[in-house]
């Protein structure tokens, strides 16, 4: 059996400002963006580079069995699917998406408060 790279120490590291985002967004949009941005940080750290990522690279999916959805930006990259095959990488990813699917579940059971940020009415609580 081949050695994996365990990589909890960058997510233990990354995984408060994802929280933090994702506990204040107040759109779908805004948790989409943390969660993209957590996976381009964990990247960045893991390959020692910049990491540029296109729109649809990184989606958080209620949906699906992972909760997320990583496009071919980052599938299709040589680099970054060794990471994702022979390290602990796919682990950390379901785990941190867990939040963000949370937060659009309720984001979507909820709409009053973009409702009243969009459409503003003097007697609205929001």
């Amino acid at each position: 059996m081949a050695a994996r790279l365990s990589l909890t120490k960058h997510e233990n590291e990354l995984e408060g400002a994802l929280r933090q985002r994702v506990n204040s967004a107040e759109s779908i949009l805004d948790v989409q963006k943390a969660f993209a941005e957590f996976v381009r940080q964990m990247l960045g750290r893991i390959t020692g580079g910049e990491v540029v990522l296109d729109e649809g690279d990184v989606r958080v999916a209620p949906g699906e069995p992972d909760g997320f959805i990583l496009g071919p930006g980052i599938t299709g990259n040589k680099d970054y699917a060794g990471f994702l095959e022979h390290s602990d990488l796919m682990s950390i990813l379901r785990r941190q998406a867990e939040d963000p699917v949370k937060r659009i579940n309720h984001l979507n059971r909820h709409t009053e408060r973009a409702e009243a940020k969009m459409f503003p009415r003097p007697d609205r609580k929001y």
